[in-house]
């Protein structure tokens, strides 16, 4: 009887050892379900707000999933990611990408489209601030989208007040202030970012920030549908090339000496008072306020040819790896960058995000900040438009800045200009088929 006893007894300790290792190998298993995110955002750098609602946002995500875990990959200028797509690697499984960028990322055939996903998930299309539809790709939606982007104009209240000019709503108005911006000494009176800084590549600044607008305010062609051919208008390409000429030149509002401006130089400049106002992105208010200009920084619509011309209107998207071996959990993901609530959390860290509820359901948006970046998205509503992009938009933005800054270094022409970056896209686009 002992002898069975202790049988029975060790059955039961073996049955319940096996059932403690069952429950735990299937808690592991449910832990181990990880999305590796890729993003420039970095969770480690405290001082961007957006970099910690990023956080906040992955934190809400994995508490609603807890079998999902998202891993940060900080990839700051996104080249990791695209070169991970062309080689058909399946990391990242997911990845944020601007609309400027996507189509060349769509088209190494490794970005998945979220159609049949949004349609068995019934994903609501309709509560948007601008219609998903027009960030398609080729009739198909490749990305989530997080928020819209503008162009502003972002002065020195200050250095404006003291030349005796008000924030300029036209590119003539902004040549005419040439003159008395001359009067603040050793500042720069409007920056023209043709520099490299802080973008993917090429004068990055320069073409998201003032020359896409610029060369496609009257017809939005920029390239065609799918993204190869170069369908700008040659006389707004003329025109814009000129008044970039004359910015440097007879306006008297930028030197040469910062030819080589780009993102970084341009906020800086903003944040030290070196420079007097220049186009930026919106997103970047915040930062070049608490970095030192404070209540002395102001805004206004970015200028265009004509005082209600249409700027382009772009932003950051979510994507999931078509090669990635979590796409379904990769697809939740995103599809939660996409929700009123992870929305809300990006607005508080001065996004203008994309879904259109949660400017009225949010308590964020009866803040100082908040109210601001509602007005940001009137702007957007009334004077935003998309265009294509090309699948070489790196190579295309390193072409336009070379020409332009030898135009304005050798005191070339336009029309010398125009025909340098026609003649390097088609070769960019060459190489691309071959």
């Amino acid at each position: 009887m002992k002898s069975q006893s202790m049988r029975v007894s060790l059955a039961m300790t073996m049955a319940g050892l096996i059932g403690t290792f069952v429950a735990t190998g299937a808690t592991l298993a449910q832990a181990q379900t990880e999305v590796v995110y890729a993003t420039f955002l970095d969770p480690a750098n405290k001082n961007d707000p957006r970099s910690e609602a990023q956080t906040r946002i992955i934190e809400a995500f994995e508490k609603a999933n807890p079998g999902i875990k998202v891993r940060v990959l900080i990839d700051t200028n996104q080249q990791t990611t695209l070169r991970a797509l062309r080689t058909k690697s399946n990391s990242p499984d997911a990845f944020r990408v601007n609309n400027f960028n996507a189509p060349e990322f769509v088209a190494t055939g490794s970005v998945l489209a979220l159609d049949d996903l949004i349609a068995r998930d019934k994903f609501d299309m309709k509560d948007w601030l601008l219609p998903l539809d027009a960030a398609k790709i080729g009739g198909k939606l490749y990305g989530m989208q997080q928020d819209f982007r503008i162009p502003v104009l972002l002065y020195r209240k200050g250095m404006l007040e003291k030349a005796g000019i008000k924030p300029p709503r036209t590119y003539d108005e902004v040549c005419e202030s040439g003159t008395k911006l001359s009067t603040l000494g050793n500042v720069v009176g409007y920056a023209v970012p043709l520099g490299t800084s802080g973008g993917p590549g090429g004068a990055q600044a320069f073409a998201e920030l003032m020359f896409s607008s610029m060369a496609t305010e009257t017809t939005g062609k920029y390239f065609a549908p799918d993204g190869r051919e170069m369908i700008i208008d040659r006389d707004q390409l003329l025109k814009t090339l000129q008044m970039v000429k004359d910015l440097y030149g007879k306006c008297g509002t930028t030197s040469k000496a910062s030819i080589q401006f780009g993102y970084n130089e341009v906020h800086d400049g903003l944040r030290a008072g070196n420079v007097a106002m220049s186009n930026f992105g919106l997103y970047r208010f915040r930062a070049v306020q608490s970095g030192g200009a404070g209540d002395d920084l102001g805004w206004a619509p970015a200028p265009a040819f004509k005082a209600d011309g249409k700027l382009v209107t772009y932003g950051y998207t979510a994507a999931v790896n078509a090669n990635a071996s979590q796409k379904e959990a990769a697809w939740q993901f995103i599809r939660f960058l996409g929700s009123p609530e992870a929305q809300a959390i990006a607005a508080e860290a001065g996004e203008v995000v994309a879904r259109a509820s949660v400017y009225e359901t949010s308590p964020h948006f009866k803040t100082p900040d908040g109210e601001r970046q509602k007005q940001w998205s009137q702007f957007i509503r009334e004077r935003g438009q998309f265009v294509s992009y090309s699948v070489a938009l790196t190579t295309f933005h390193q072409v336009l800045g070379e020409a332009a800054q030898r135009m304005i270094l050798r005191n070339g022409s336009a029309e010398d200009a125009r025909s340098e970056i026609e003649k390097g896209y088609k070769e960019a686009l060459a190489k691309i088929a071959n």
